[in-house]
């Protein structure tokens, strides 16, 4: 009796392992394909698609490869249990069949490593190609801009808001030395500060250095938000490559190790002997 509830229990496991193992292996792979499709037909050979096709595929690749798993747990326990696998035709066998998905999905993720290194590398070059051009239009920008009138009245103008301020803390005494004694003020005014009681042209000497120093502060600025747009580009590619293209070849590794060796012991693929 209890052989009998055993063996009962056993094809009542082995039947739920394969059914969850095909309903797993469909939903994975008409999620996949669903996610994947392209607005358009032209748009499969647009790359900003096939980037993100391979992010799609790849992160919802373990999905058929558990359901190929527990459908073939589910032929072994019904072996293990003593319980005859009746003899059909090879493409009859649905075993055969979740082996030959395995191997073609495996061939699909062997592909899609090469494919993506050369999708994320030539994304790079075009994006660091735009932030080239984009910043020399910035400079070009900025150059016509310090050549125009408008840009030098600013100057001047500037400088005479900071002249205002500097004989404003000049003529109080207090303040001033508030200022010399306060971590705030720059270094630079500081000095400036302490000369103009000897120097009475160190202000204007100083102001007229920083109106110089301006464009120059500017074509720097540009230049860092560029290195900085840079090195993003390069982290966000190397990160893409690293995460989709490894995963992908583990995902081949394991695709094709079940699916070959799983065709090999049902005796569709044989090795020759020497």
């Amino acid at each position: 009796m209890k052989a009998t509830n055993s063996r009962q229990f056993s094809s009542v496991a082995a039947r739920t392992l394969k059914v969850v193992g095909i309903v797993l292996i469909l939903s994975a792979l008409l999620d996949s394909i669903v996610l994947s499709l392209p607005g358009e037909t032209a748009d499969i050979f647009n790359r900003v698609w096939q980037l993100a096709a391979a992010t799609q595929i790849v992160d919802r690749g373990i999905m058929p490869l558990t359901g190929i798993a527990l459908l073939l747990t589910g032929f072994w326990v019904d072996s293990s249990t003593g319980v005859s696998i009746e003899r059909r035709s090879v493409w009859l066998d649905l075993r055969f069949w979740a082996l030959l998905l395995s191997s073609l999905l495996g061939l699909i993720y062997l592909l899609v490593v090469p494919i993506h290194l050369n999708n994320t590398r030539l994304e790079l070059r075009e994006a660091l190609a735009q932030v080239d051009r984009e910043a020399g239009q910035a400079e070009a920008q900025l150059e016509a801009q310090i050549k125009s009138p408008q840009f030098k009245a600013q100057i001047e103008q500037l400088k005479s808001q900071r002249r205002s301020q500097i004989s404003a803390l000049l003529g109080n005494s207090g303040q001033l030395e508030q200022a010399l004694k306060s971590p705030e003020v720059p270094k630079e005014l500081k000095t400036v500060l302490e000369q103009s009681k000897n120097d009475p042209q160190a202000v204007d000497k100083f102001l007229e250095q920083q109106a110089q120093e301006l464009p120059n502060q500017a074509r720097n600025e540009i230049r860092t938000r560029k290195q900085q747009k840079e090195k993003e580009l390069r982290t966000r590619s190397r990160n893409s490559s690293l995460q989709t293209g490894i995963s992908s070849l583990l995902l081949a590794i394991g695709y094709i190790t079940v699916g070959w060796t799983g065709l090999r012991s049902i005796g569709i693929l044989r090795l020759g002997r020497r």
